[in-house]
This record gives structure tokens, C-alpha cells and sequence, in this order.
């Protein structure tokens, strides 16, 4: 048997064990879980770096995001990291898609191991980065803000050296990180953000280039539009709504690397069997386990994901 397909075979005879552990959480009080860890480590992080995202399917756009921020780290982010693969059971745009719960976490496992081979095998990844451990999280918190305090609450034993955070978002993400219409139960909407950058909390924001052949990449302008849009906000435009200008330094935006991929793409993808494109928009275990799974082939929208 080659190597992907014992990954495979291992990782079917694993989904028993998520299904539980998924109930279990549903069915407790806690708002945050550690499913698994790959390649875990008793080493504690000063940089806990968060990549919070539906996983509907991971594709190279989410490697992208997790090995640029391990390899090149922005001042203030401190060695040893960690790396947290977040998936939140409930979304504030998005209704759930229960069925599918079992497979994201899959597709989140599959995805913690081929990023792991990328940062052994890459000579850009310093050598104390290599080993790095990537833990895999569910939530049941909404908003940014939110899961951090619960990482942070419920978590002492893994987390115990108090970690700042940094997630590693798209632009579209900060767009909606800083959407007042989000916070209307506070006066002013931002302040709800002051937990957050207080405990000096971080986002580490990657620019959505456009691409022709996706246009969904489409919606949020080019790379001059985007970065206009953070320094308005650092220039005050969001004071009125409570974003402190404290809060600046706190908001990094690199330059995306390669062309722009979304999950929407991979899934259309998938639905029409063209896996030449889907091996090439995924990482090579995502790719197939998707492939070995049939994941969206009766509905490239995920909600029928078994």
C-alpha cells in the first residue's frame, strides 16, 4: 500500500472517533475542543497562530496562509509557534450544515499533515519551524473576539504559556472583522474589538489577487483597493465607529502569493470530476481524500456532504 493510501485507510478508520468527539462537544457546555493534534509537542508557544476557516473543502490558498506566517513571522510574534486549524460549528453568515461537520474535521486532519510535509520538505521553513505542532479545534463561538477569549479560557493545559494570537485571515475576513452591522449590541460597535487588541491579538491579513478564471475573487477590488482599504482604517475612517487608533499596529497585510483560489473553485471542481484541477487547487491529501470520498459530487455547495 503507498503512502497516501495508508493516510487514507488510517484516516477512514478515524472517523468514528470524530463523529464521538463532535456529539460529545456539541452536547457540552464548553466552547471550545481540541479534537487532535498532529505531531503534538509539550512545548509551549509565545505565538499561537489561528487559521480559522469553514475547511469547505482547505485548499492550497489555506497553505499558503499557514506556511508564510510560520516561515516569515512579524515582529512581535515570538518563537516557539504553534498552529490552531479552527472550524466554528456555528457561523454568523452561514447556516450549519450538520452532515458535513464530520468531514470537515477530515479534511481538517488531511490538511494539518500536508502542511506539516510542506514546512519539513521547504527550505524557506526555518529549522526550529519544521516540528511545529498544528492542533485541530472546533468552537461554537461566532466572532473573532469571541473565540479567543474561549482558546484561551479553555484551553490552560495546551495553551498555558498564555499565547498572543494571531489569525490568518483574507481580506475578505477583515472586512467583515470590522463591520460594525456585526456588533450592534455595543455602544459603539467596535468597541466590542477592545478584548481582543488589548490582549494584543493580532490579524495577519492575506490580499485576495484577482483571477480571471474565478470570479469569485472578483468581488473585493484589486491589491491597490485593498490596501487603501486598511489605511483608511488606520487613518481613522472607523474611528466614529470605536476602532481605536491604538489598535494599528495590530492589523498586518502581506502580499498573496500565487494566483487566487477559493473553496467555491475546488468545489466546482470536484463536482464535475475534473481532479487534474482539483490536485491542483489542493493539497495532495486533501485532494484525495475528496476524490475517495466523493465529497461534492451532488452538491458543490458542501451542504450535502456526507
Amino acid at each position: 500500500m503507498d503512502d497516501m493510501s495508508t493516510r487514507v485507510s488510517t484516516l477512514r478508520s478515524l472517523l468514528p472517533s470524530i463523529q464521538s468527539s463532535l456529539e460529545t462537544f456539541n452536547a457540552s457546555p464548553s466552547k471550545f475542543h481540541v479534537v487532535r493534534t498532529i505531531n503534538p509537542s509539550p512545548t509551549q508557544p509565545r505565538t499561537l497562530y489561528i487559521l480559522d476557516s469553514s475547511f469547505n473543502p482547505p485548499s492550497r490558498a489555506h497553505l499558503s496562509l499557514a506556511t508564510s506566517a510560520l516561515n516569515i513571522q512579524k515582529p512581535g510574534e515570538d518563537k516557539p509557534a504553534r498552529l490552531l486549524l479552527l472550524f466554528s460549528t456555528h457561523n454568523a453568515d452561514k447556516a450549519p450544515s450538520p452532515a458535513s461537520f464530520v468531514q470537515r474535521i477530515a479534511l481538517m486532519t488531511v490538511f494539518a499533515e500536508d502542511v506539516l510535509r510542506s514546512l519539513q520538505s521547504s527550505s524557506a521553513t526555518p529549522e526550529d519551524t519544521k516540528n511545529v505542532s498544528i492542533d485541530i479545534g472546533l468552537t461554537k463561538e461566532p466572532y473573532y473576539t469571541d473565540k479567543s477569549v474561549a482558546i484561551a479560557a479553555e484551553a490552560p493545559e495546551i495553551y498555558a504559556s498564555e499565547p498572543i494570537h494571531v489569525h490568518l485571515v483574507g481580506y475578505d475576513t477583515l472586512i467583515r472583522f470590522c463591520n460594525p452591522k456585526y456588533y450592534a449590541e455595543y455602544k459603539p460597535p467596535l468597541s466590542a474589538l477592545k478584548p481582543f487588541f488589548d490582549a494584543g491579538h493580532k490579524l495577519r491579513v492575506t490580499q485576495r489577487p484577482c483571477n480571471e478564471n474565478d470570479p469569485s475573487s472578483k468581488e473585493f477590488g484589486t491589491v491597490e483597493d485593498q490596501e487603501k482599504y486598511l489605511q483608511n482604517i488606520k487613518d481613522g475612517d472607523l474611528e466614529k465607529d470605536g476602532f481605536e487608533r491604538e489598535w494599528r499596529g495590530n492589523i498586518d497585510m502581506v502580499e498573496g502569493t500565487g494566483m487566487g483560489i477559493s473553496s467555491t473553485r475546488v468545489r466546482r471542481e470536484a463536482k464535475y470530476g475534473n481532479w487534474d484541477e482539483v490536485g491542483r487547487l489542493c493539497t495532495e491529501g486533501v485532494a484525495a481524500w475528496i476524490r475517495g470520498e466523493g465529497l461534492y459530487e451532488g452538491d458543490a455547495s458542501g451542504k450535502k456532504m456526507g
